[in-house]
């Protein structure tokens, strides 16, 4: 008996140590850099004001090379002046796989006034007509991502609107 409890306690101990580095350490899986192309009021919404915000750029990371990015936010801004993102993004590789992915939260002020951070933002890997997910890629169709970082250099002048979005994935 005393044999299997000896046993037992080292495996235990070998799980939780597996757990916890798992839980401390998130798997980084894509990361992108855009820029913001332009600005368009849609004009009073359910539940605010609708900007759609067109971008595009590049991505990168351990399973996505060379890959660009095209994609557009529908921009809610609630009565209480709160940005919620609705982007609909596909970034297609060098080999021309494609992995597009509906991504929500919230941005919230960040360390200047043209910076915007995310919060709470999670991508949805999809895959219908207009943003397809295709190639080695499919497997993670309705897989969820957490994504975090900001929005730089941001403008929403309407003659000249700018900024660059930094962002990466990672596995929950």
């Amino acid at each position: 008996m005393k044999s299997k409890t000896l046993l037992i306690v080292p495996l235990a101990v070998l799980a939780l140590s597996i757990v916890a580095s798992v839980r401390a350490a998130p798997t980084w899986y894509a990361e992108v850099q855009l820029e913001i192309t332009g600005w368009k009021p849609i004009g009073p919404v359910p539940g605010g004001y609708q900007i759609d915000v067109p971008f595009e750029g590049v991505a990168g990371g351990s399973s996505i090379t060379e890959g660009t990015v095209e994609g557009v936010d529908h921009l809610l801004i609630d009565s209480a002046g709160v940005a919620h993102p609705n982007v609909y993004l596909t970034i297609t590789d060098k080999d021309g796989d494609k992995i597009s992915a509906y991504e929500t939260g919230l941005t919230v002020a960040g360390r200047s006034p043209s910076q915007r951070a995310f919060e709470d933002m999670e991508a949805k890997i999809i895959n219908d007509l207009d943003y397809p997910t295709t190639g080695k890629y499919t497997y993670l169709i309705d897989a969820t991502f957490r994504s975090e970082g900001f929005i730089s250099d941001f403008s929403s002048d309407p003659l000249s609107p700018h900024g660059y979005i930094h962002a990466r994935w990672y596995w929950p």
